[in-house]
């Protein structure tokens, strides 16, 4: 039981990934299935929590080329976080890239403005960094606890590798 709830937690930066493109797929659901409900309910869902980081891979490499590397880093994950110990650089940068990657879109959407154009660093250092219950979906908190024991299981895995040697 143990190690299956450690092996989820590992694969915590994987779903940040799926969610990320599941949320581009949706996109094109919209584009296909405007009246739909579904598609509609699926992208409001998903929009508060990877809304920034999603719209930021977009804007650079396209949306089929955003969904594949999207695709390909969650399935990456999987053997990641099932042998743990094998490849611990490896899922350390996945996990962080992952944790970035949602911190900034949190932070990004609970500062954003009308008439905003652009933030900088001391606007976004002078932001407000408290997480408010009604203003952070349930979704991404769940998100961020998986992903920050990711985190926090890659840090313990590189720590009791250096202590064996």
């Amino acid at each position: 039981m143990r190690s299956w709830v450690f092996t989820l937690v590992r694969l915590g930066p994987s779903f940040a990934y799926a969610l990320a493109a599941a949320f581009l797929l949706s996109m094109l659901l919209l584009a296909q299935f405007p009246s739909s409900a579904i598609a509609w309910s699926l992208y409001m869902t998903i929009l508060p929590v990877v809304r920034e980081p999603a719209f930021l891979l977009l804007d650079g490499i396209g949306l089929e080329a955003a969904v594949a590397a999207l695709l390909t880093a969650a399935a990456l994950g999987i053997p990641l976080a099932a042998r743990p110990d094998r490849f611990v650089r490896s899922r350390f940068v996945h996990a962080h890239v992952a944790l970035i990657a949602s911190m900034f879109g949190v932070v990004r959407a609970s500062s954003a403005q009308a008439g905003l154009t652009g933030l900088s660093l001391p606007e976004l250092l002078s932001g407000d960094w408290s997480l408010l219950p009604l203003s952070v979906p349930a979704l991404w908190v769940v998100l961020f606890l998986l992903v920050a024991g990711a985190c926090l299981s890659s840090h313990a895995g590189i720590i009791a590798r250096i202590r064996r040697r």
